[in-house]
């Protein structure tokens, strides 16, 4: 019987992790394509600011909002966005990929890691 149960803890973890591991390649992916140009994962600004510690300043459905169309966000007069406007001078451009829930998920779950990595959370 212990046999059976280590087994089937064996496979659920060979099976579980190739799934995480492919969501966070997807996302490191994504990341490096349509972020990096102009973002950091460390507190340093680029053209835009550092993105270390942003999970934890900003909720989810902040950051899936913000993802979708900053403009908006802007536009209706969100704090935070007015924030970073008037410190960078520039709204960020709305991203194609980012009408993808997905997409948006995947870059959110990829910054909860890089914020764990650094101590935040």
């Amino acid at each position: 019987m212990l046999k059976k149960v280590v087994l089937v803890i064996i496979a659920l973890g060979v099976f579980a992790s190739p799934s995480a591991s492919e969501d966070f390649q997807a996302a490191e992916r994504l990341f490096k394509r349509k972020c990096y140009m102009c973002h950091r994962l460390s507190a340093d600004p680029k053209v835009g600011p550092g993105l270390e510690g942003v999970t934890i300043r900003r909720s989810d459905e902040w950051l899936h909002e913000w993802l979708l169309d900053p403009e908006a966000m802007w536009k209706k007069g969100d704090p935070d966005a007015l924030e970073l406007v008037n410190k960078f001078k520039k709204v960020m451009k709305s991203v194609d990929a980012m009408k993808d829930e997905k997409n948006r998920r995947l870059i959110i779950d990829y910054l909860k890691e890089n914020d764990k990595k650094r101590g935040g959370e």
